[in-house]
């Protein structure tokens, strides 16, 4: 059985233990089957040229009444595309209004559970039900599915990974956490993403309660990037220019050394980690 998952930063899981990749992935969870045998996809940016220059933004934990319009009329003044992981539990008759905005304005939902819990805690049927329950109020409120899911906390384990493959999804993390919710100053969060962008870029944000400094650092973030050749994408558009990228390259990546995460306690900040593997 395939196992649909894209994953590259393991980082603030809550208070178990993350999964710890011990065993194979033979497929990434892209349509164009690239062959990944680990886990940490952090040095995609190895399969990509510059020909083609794109970042996918991301914004976790909507739909929030508060400042949600404000970043997507930033994304619009910039004709940038962006993904956006919402709570189920969030999206009332009110919200649905911001789902729909959302959509009709281009960009694209995924899935980040019902309620935000740690789903590494609950059971499989239960982590099921979070999935379920949000791909419904989802699509009540778009006529359409979602095929992308975020994990809380970016924590995982084998049941949620079959769970998500059960119901035809993509898992996928991040490659650059803004850290925004830590309420640093808008040119410390700018830096922040700008200092470690990379072309193929999956960058997190979050446009829950008042998020003044994610909004006043967005517009100097995409101006920088714009003006370095970046196209901002939605998470579908990354997935196709990635593919395009590495079966134009013929790229063939090799089983290397394996990295565990056996330890990496959810919760806690950790470093990137990479595998070692052969082109």
């Amino acid at each position: 059985m395939f196992i649909r998952i894209i994953t590259f930063f393991l980082l603030y899981s809550s208070t178990a233990f993350c999964s710890d990749c011990n065993f194979n992935l033979p497929y990434c969870g892209l349509s164009c089957n690239l062959d990944l045998s680990y886990r940490n996809l952090s040095n995609i940016k190895k399969l990509l040229n510059n020909d083609d220059k794109f970042v996918a933004l991301t914004f976790d934990d909507g739909p929030s009444n508060n400042r949600i319009n404000d970043i997507i009329n930033v994304l619009e003044s910039y004709e940038a595309k962006a993904t956006f992981f919402v709570l189920g539990e969030r999206i009332n008759e009110k919200t649905s209004e911001i789902v729909k905005k959302i959509h009709e304005s281009g960009h694209e939902l995924g899935n980040h559970s019902w309620s935000h819990r740690k789903l590494t805690s609950l059971s499989s049927e239960e982590q099921l039900q979070e999935l379920e329950k949000t791909n419904t109020a989802i699509k009540n409120a778009i006529k359409q599915d979602v095929k992308w899911f975020r994990p809380p906390y970016g924590c995982y384990d084998d049941n949620l990974i079959e769970n998500t493959d059960q119901l035809n999804m993509y898992s996928i993390l991040w490659t650059v956490d803004s850290l925004d919710w830590q309420g640093d100053k808008p040119e410390t969060l700018a830096e922040r993403v700008l200092s470690n962008v990379h072309n193929g870029a999956v960058i997190l944000f979050h446009d829950h309660n008042n998020r003044s400094n994610t909004i006043e650092a967005l517009p100097h973030i995409i101006k920088i990037l714009k003006k370095s050749g970046y196209k901002f994408v939605t998470l579908s558009e990354w997935e196709k220019r990635v593919c395009n990228t590495v079966k134009a390259r013929s790229v063939t990546i090799k089983e290397g050394k394996k990295v565990r995460f056996e330890g990496m306690l959810c919760g806690q900040k950790t470093k990137s980690l990479t595998a070692e593997h052969s082109y």
